[in-house]
């Protein structure tokens, strides 16, 4: 009844107008005052959303922000969809051969009541349901986080709000948003427009929230576009375009090259997964890395800077020339020997398994740390060295297990390594 309800307070037509980026009202206007009354005051009030859990999610006055997240008029009537979804306007992607039609989907109650706008073509969101996206569990509540300021680095950040171990899960928390990336359409002004009528239709609570996101732009338009293009996860739904989900809490996680956290994005349940990477202190900063941890510093400080606008002060980054330059050079060998022994070079030798160990354990990369112990566990099992195919598989088990990288086959095989190696395909594959 309360999904019902919500529906009947969008009140416009779904028409949806060429428009210059600077103007709010995509859609055309109806002369009936009672009901933009109506509109408004469900747009702009918090008793039909839950109580928000805590202060990030304020509905406080919106005079200093760009995006007038306090004084929303949606324009727009959606229907019933479904699993709780209300489908809204629709629009044609002009720049396409064969244009994609998207559509905004919203369902306000999810999420503790932050509620999730997704933007697709209605057959995608069908597809996805179908094969299998759950949201019916709600995420954890993220206790181990709390957001402060940090004007140290121009903005918020995240910190431990209590000592985290090694390994231990920090938190999953739910987009409110997902949102198409990479095409044209995204940075024109109709793109943009779209972006922001989309979230227009979350509840207040999480608008204000989503105003107080780092984001650039003149206007509300390119506000809600560059928060989007620089705030967001990646993820999927059934279809190959990807998706960038907003993620309130996960947003304010800075950068750092060696950081002391993982994340991992659940399609299915459109989850995203943190864990920590090292043991964690009250207080510290808590942080992930935006770029892959086996980049050189020169094209990950390049990568950050074109991407992000930063200049990364990492304490990996404030290394001495010479230090970063034997890093440099440990992670272009990890490289090397990744290539050798994925292109199955028959002169991949025990001497670089070793190193290929070693480097991994120095640079500190936990991803590395797996494949590395993976591929020792595999190589000795073709040698029939069942102690050492058994310690590797155990640090790769463990390690998979705490960055949440092993897909459920690379589990099993690895299982296979530790418990029956005889059983695995590389034994004595070598002899």
């Amino acid at each position: 009844m309360l999904a019902l309800f919500i529906a009947l307070g969008y009140i416009y037509p779904l028409i949806l107008l060429a428009s210059d980026e600077h103007d709010r009202n995509l859609y055309t206007l109806s002369d009936n005052s009672k009901l933009r009354q109506h509109s408004e005051h469900w747009a702009n009030s918090t008793y039909l959303i839950c109580k928000p859990r805590s202060s990030l999610f304020s509905s406080s006055t919106s005079e200093k922000l760009v995006y007038k997240h306090d004084q929303v008029v949606l324009r727009s009537t959606p229907k019933p969809f479904r699993n709780g979804f209300f489908k809204s306007s629709c629009f044609l992607d002009p720049n396409e051969n064969e244009p994609k039609e998207f559509c905004i989907f919203i369902n306000p109650t999810i999420n503790y009541g932050q509620g999730m706008v997704i933007v697709c073509p209605e057959s995608v969101l069908e597809e996805s349901l179908e094969d299998g996206l759950d949201l019916s569990d709600e995420a954890d509540i993220t206790e181990a986080i709390e957001v402060v300021a940090m004007p140290e680095k121009g903005g918020m950040g995240a910190v431990a709000a209590h000592d985290i171990g090694l390994g231990d899960h920090v938190g999953q928390m739910r987009p409110v948003g997902l949102f198409p990336v990479g095409t044209p359409l995204w940075s024109t002004s109709l793109g943009r427009a779209i972006r922001r009528q989309a979230m227009d239709h979350l509840p207040i609570g999480t608008r204000a929230a989503v105003a107080r996101l780092h984001g650039e732009g003149k206007n509300e338009d390119e506000f809600i576009s560059s928060l989007i293009d620089t705030n967001t996860f990646t993820s999927f739904l059934k279809t190959p375009m990807k998706f960038g989900a907003v993620v309130l809490v996960g947003s304010r996680l800075n950068h750092a090259c060696r950081p002391n956290m993982l994340y991992r994005m659940d399609a299915h349940a459109q989850l995203l997964h943190l864990k920590a990477i090292k043991p964690i202190a009250k207080g510290e900063e808590l942080t992930i890395s935006y770029r892959s941890l086996e980049l050189n510093s020169q094209v990950r400080r390049e990568s950050l800077m074109e991407s992000y606008g930063f200049g990364c002060t990492c304490p990996h980054c404030q290394m001495s020339a010479g230090l970063r330059a034997h890093s440099d050079q440990r992670v272009s060998r990890i490289s090397e020997l990744r290539q050798k022994n994925a292109s199955n070079d028959v002169h991949f030798s025990a001497d670089e398994v070793e190193e290929f160990l070693t480097l991994c354990k120095e640079e500190d990369i936990p991803l590395c740390i797996l494949t590395a112990n993976r591929i020792a566990a595999e190589f000795y099992n073709s040698e029939g060295k069942t102690e050492k195919v058994k310690e590797h598989a155990a640090v790769a088990r463990e390690m998979g297990l705490m960055t949440l990288r092993l897909s459920r086959h690379d589990l099993t095989q690895i299982e296979t390594l530790l418990n029956s190696p005889e059983n695995h395909r590389s034994y004595l594959s070598k002899i």
